[in-house]
């Protein structure tokens, strides 16, 4: 009953969207309500409405067994012409009667996993013959780096839990029964377990389906290739939006393998990374530039209806072709192109080569995947009506789910469900002046030529907005205590702003607001396109010029700078406001145009009472000036981050700062649980006393935060995603496997889960390790600059990476090091070498500097 409650009163699940519904509840005539809620902190009594008496049996049907799937069928586009939206200019493709492939099967989530849920018990003896049928087929086929299963599997020991939960035992069995927390060190064998439990469940009678999720792309194509050398099905599970950055890192490492031919190129996963769109092989003349990969009409085709007699034909000439920088009006440049119709799948998917590993899946019994892919990639529609993501059907359809590095995962899980950035601090690793930087270096290198291009030159606007308001407010929040004090250290947001405005003048109370830092909680997630949401309950009858300010306002918000104007009402006027404290040299002037314009504001208020009061109004005008402002930044932050991978090829650009326009799907709302703090959206301004100027002034910090919900409970609830406990149907076993995941003392790396069993080494092993020496050393270039791998841009790592390796083997300039070495376990880490292992003699002759901040990756050196 809780869990389908969750799933369908999911929108009501904050205490202040409860209360406003129940508000509306009580509002309701005698004769429609079933409950008489005398008070929100007291239990609803029942009684007989008069008006659908048959309710309670709804009810109870309701919550007796789980919401099925949301299904929308996707029609597939006829022969003839369809238009699609190309570089937000609408174009069009004429599809052939004989290009239509037969549509393959599709993925039946209904049909439950070959195993039933049952529990799994795995012997050393089966894991045994699984790793010796690997190194035969392995020899049959000439792999060419074989694995050695055999070997590495002795090298392996399973210490399950006792029985009595104190202990473990000594080489038992490995038993899978819904959730199991597996620990062992580095080394001990994790990958090799997690390989072999893979191939076991594919050669069973009959077969079971694994997932195994992994820490990135490069692991899981290497993963896909070593199971398909066996014979075995496997795919890996990749999303499209980062699909062309992927590629590139595959050219990359290919090339620092000394292949720098292209055509050389020929990777398997190459297989799986296709970017190729079979329509724009199809498309006219007028296509001037290939289709770009974003823009493949997948599922956006609209078929263009047949005319009628009355209609007059076209000319018969071709348009002309698009060329980029071409501008047909202002008005026009920022709205969103949009075609009218239902749009419709490409019949060509089916054999498309970019979605040939979407199709693989379907009869895989090995998916290979990362956090990311299996969380935010949504289950391609050609494939079923369901609506679901992929982490969803690998739920309801795998027997086994194995998550290597488990505490890796679940903190990827919290940034994807809580989200952030660091906009502006100081120092200049400030996220906001490195990509202004960057702007202002790579335009000036190709003579301003990017902005010739639409969405570049509307990229490079937001940018100097968000620059140009951040400025603004920081002026504010340095020079105006009272002003950081009504903003809220904890975190705020334009509509909480907005909010606390309308309660001051209405209410009289300057320190009430919405304690839950966004509107609509739908905000935070991401909905499938084509879905229209369902609005949240607007709450108790409001006071009438109240709800006038307040659509007023929040019309205001979604268009601070006025690009959909006008309105003919006051949000005009708070747009002028909003673009003269962007572009003023004149304080002054502006406050005095701010208070005209708050005095008609509060005029019918019970604030109008205060309208004399000059402090009073004066704070009152500094509070606006500070809402428009972080509106406006808000609106071009959400600009830039949206259109963040479609410039960024043309401008260079880190695809890691594009986090913050990813936002969770909304189809994990009912399984995630809310924020300890709420879940919020907004900003927050942290001051920083340790640096001021002599007038006493100090800087802060400026954040971006989504937080959505806490992502590390839906690791720990995987089990429970696939059961439907009204079916009697269990959910799939999820083996957890980190060597820090058992970490009592860690707030981010410990797994909230008990350990079931534990993987250790063989005694040879820990001898090795024990005998072993480790060393810190220091690596500079000649110019006598600190060398590092992490943090390192892609494109420079292979450079980077070599300069390390020839430092390292060359009996060039003496660099300051320091070396210890101690017995396994026990050694220090080189986090803990640095901070306290040091010589008086290195302290010596080792020149003063910063606190280590940065780990040279792979060389056991880290850099000052």
């Amino acid at each position: 009953m809780l869990i389908a409650g969750r799933h369908l009163l999911w929108h009501l699940r904050r205490g202040r969207a409860w209360e406003r519904t129940l508000e509306t509840y009580r509002g309701l005539p005698d004769r429609l309500r079933a409950y008489e809620v005398t008070a929100l902190d007291r239990p609803a009594r029942r009684r007989e409405p008069a008006v659908a008496s048959d309710r309670f049996a709804v009810y109870d049907a309701a919550l007796t067994a789980l919401p099925p799937l949301a299904r929308k069928a996707l029609p597939l586009a006829p022969a003839g012409r369809a238009t699609f939206v190309d570089r937000r200019r609408p174009t069009s493709v004429t599809l052939p009667e004989e290009l239509r492939p037969d549509p393959v099967p599709g993925h039946a989530p209904e049909a439950g996993r070959p195993g039933k849920g049952d529990p799994l018990t795995i012997s050393r003896t089966e894991l045994i013959e699984t790793a010796r049928w690997m190194d035969a087929t392995e020899r049959e086929n000439e792999v060419e780096n074989p694995g050695h299963w055999e070997d590495r599997l002795t090298e392996l020991h399973i210490f399950p839990r006792d029985a009595d939960g104190m202990g473990f035992s000594q080489e038992g069995d490995l038993r899978l029964d819904g959730l199991l927390h597996l620990a062992g060190m580095v080394g001990a064998g994790k990958s090799t377990l997690m390989t072999l439990l893979a191939v076991w469940g594919a050669r069973r009678t009959p077969a079971l389906r694994t997932t195994l999720v992994v820490g990135d792309v490069a692991e899981q194509l290497r993963l896909t290739a070593l199971f398909r050398d066996l014979g075995l099905t496997a795919t890996p599970v990749l999303g499209l939006t980062t699909r062309e950055t992927h590629v590139q890192r595959l050219h990359r490492r290919l090339a620092s393998r000394e292949v720098h031919n292209l055509l050389d190129h020929d990777d398997p996963g190459f297989d799986h990374l296709s970017t190729v769109c079979v329509v724009d092989a199809l498309r006219g003349t007028e296509a001037a530039q290939p289709l770009r990969f974003a823009d493949a009409p997948c599922t956006s085709l609209y078929p263009e209806k047949k005319r009628t007699r009355d209609e007059n034909p076209d000319s018969g000439v071709l348009p002309e072709p698009y060329r980029p920088g071409q501008r047909r009006s202002p008005s026009e440049d920022d709205r969103p192109t949009e075609v009218k119709g239902t749009p419709h799948g490409c019949p060509l998917w089916y054999v498309c080569p970019r979605h040939r590993a979407a199709r693989e899946l379907v009869d895989s019994l090995i998916w290979v995947a990362n956090p990311a892919s299996l969380v935010q990639s949504a289950v391609p529609r050609h494939l079923g009506e369901e609506r679901l993501h992929h982490l969803e059907l690998a739920c309801l359809r795998s027997d086994i789910i194995v998550v290597d590095e488990a505490d890796s995962v679940q903190m990827k899980l919290d940034e994807i469900f809580a989200p952030s950035a660091t906009l502006v601090s100081p120092g200049p690793e400030s996220w906001l002046d490195q990509v202004q930087t960057h702007r202002i270096e790579e335009l000036s290198r190709q003579g301003r030529l990017p902005l010739t291009d639409q969405e570049v030159e509307r990229w490079s606007s937001s940018l100097t907005v968000v620059h140009a308001a951040t400025d603004r407010l920081y002026k504010l929040l340095i020079s105006d205590a009272d002003l950081r004090e009504w903003a809220d250290i904890e975190y705020f947001s334009p509509w909480t702003l907005q909010e606390k405005l309308l309660s001051s003048w209405f209410a009289g109370d300057t320190d009430s607001g919405a304690p839950d830092g966004v509107s609509d909680e739908s905000e935070l997630y991401e909905a499938y396109e084509d879905d229209a949401l369902e609005p949240e309950s607007a709450g108790p009858e409001m006071d009438a010029h109240r709800a006038e300010l307040t659509e007023q306002f929040d019309d205001f918000r979604d268009d601070p700078l006025g690009g959909r104007g006008p309105y003919g009402n006051t949000t005009d006027q708070l747009v002028r406001l909003a673009q003269d404290l962007l572009t003023t040299l004149s304080s002054s002037d502006t406050r005095e145009r701010v208070l005209a314009m708050l005095r008609p504001l509060l005029a019918d208020t019970p604030a109008s009472t205060r309208i004399q009061d000059e402090a009073w109004l004066d704070l009152t005008a500094r509070r606006l000036e500070f809402m428009l402002l972080l509106s406006a930044l808000h609106q071009r932050l959400e600009r830039l981050v949206f259109l963040w991978p479609q410039v960024e090829a043309a401008l260079h650009l880190d695809s890691t700062g594009n986090e913050l326009s990813r936002r969770p799907p909304l189809d994990y709302a009912p399984l995630v649980p809310e924020a300890p703090m709420g879940n919020v959206l907004g900003f927050q301004y942290l001051p920083d006393d340790r640096e001021r100027d002599v007038e006493g002034r100090h800087s802060g910090t400026l954040r971006f935060f989504r937080c959505a919900g806490v992502g590390r409970e839906l690791l720990l609830s995987l089990p429970d995603v696939g059961a439907d406990p009204g079916r009697g149907r269990r959910g799939p076993h999820v083996v957890l496997m980190s060597g820090t995941s058992w970490a009592g003392t860690s707030t981010r790396a410990h797994v909230v889960a008990p350990v079931g069993a534990v993987l250790t080494p063989s005694s040879r092993s820990l001898k090795a390790v024990s005998e072993s020496e480790f060393s810190t050393h220091f690596l500079y270039d000649d110019e006598g600059r600190p060398l590092s791998l992490s943090g390192t841009e892609p494109k420079a790592r292979p450079a980077a990476c070599r300069a390390m390796v020839s430092r390292l083997g060359s009996p060039g300039r003496a660099a300051p090091r320091a070396r210890w070495s101690r017995n396994w376990p026990g050694s220090p880490t080189a986090a803990d070498a640095g901070r306290s292992s040091w010589s008086a003699a290195t302290r010596r002759r080792t020149p003063r500097r910063r606190s280590c901040t940065r780990w040279s990756a792979g060389t056991a050196a880290f850099v000052c």
